[in-house]
């Protein structure tokens, strides 16, 4: 691993735990067992590194889309895929806690985000085709086919924080419920 890597990797960790406004550069490298002008060799501030974690974040979640674009689409297909993206709300949950105040605060961050949601939404948008061209579902109209995509994007990306908003301690096997929540949004229309 690469420091920069240990760098990322530990500041996600630490932003995961204790959230980004509670973790310094000087925590980060504390962690990671590098002085702080190592850190800073690699990033120049929180800010960046926190960019750097969301482009990670972005190209991770490319791992979630390959297999099921490359696929018959069938019920287990669609369930691993919903999993596989809880997997990656789990992974980078900081982000998904705090999305709104980070893109305030970076709208470099903010333009990129609104970018690649677009491209996601339009994408899962084109899973949900695919899973009609396959036969697994079967949507009365277009209008309640582009309703359920965003029922599910909305329950998927926002679990984390109506969880932890009810009090709840968040453990990763609580989005099981979240899957099952996605999978129940889908279960009028599947054939």
């Amino acid at each position: 691993m690469t420091t920069k890597d240990l760098i990322l990797l530990t500041a996600r960790e630490l932003f995961n735990q204790q959230g980004t406004a509670r973790v310094t550069t000087n925590h980060i490298a504390k962690q990671a067992d590098l002085s702080p002008g190592n850190l800073y060799y690699h990033f120049n501030d929180k800010d960046h590194i926190i960019k750097e974690i969301y482009e990670n974040m972005i190209r991770d979640w490319e791992g979630a889309y390959h297999p099921i674009e490359g696929q018959e689409m069938h019920i287990n297909a669609l369930r691993n895929f919903i999993r596989d993206n809880f997997e990656m709300l789990w992974q980078y949950r900081f982000f998904y806690r705090e999305m709104v105040a980070l893109l305030n605060n970076n709208p470099a961050l903010a333009k990129r985000h609104i970018e690649i949601s677009q491209k996601r939404f339009l994408r899962q948008h084109n899973l949900l085709q695919k899973a009609i061209q396959d036969g697994l579902m079967q949507f009365p109209t277009l209008a309640i086919q582009q309703d359920v995509v965003t029922m599910a994007w909305v329950i998927a990306n926002h679990y984390l924080v109506h969880l932890e908003s009810m009090g709840q301690q968040v453990e990763k096997a609580d989005f099981e419920k979240g899957i099952d929540l996605v999978m129940l949004v889908f279960s009028p229309y599947l054939r």
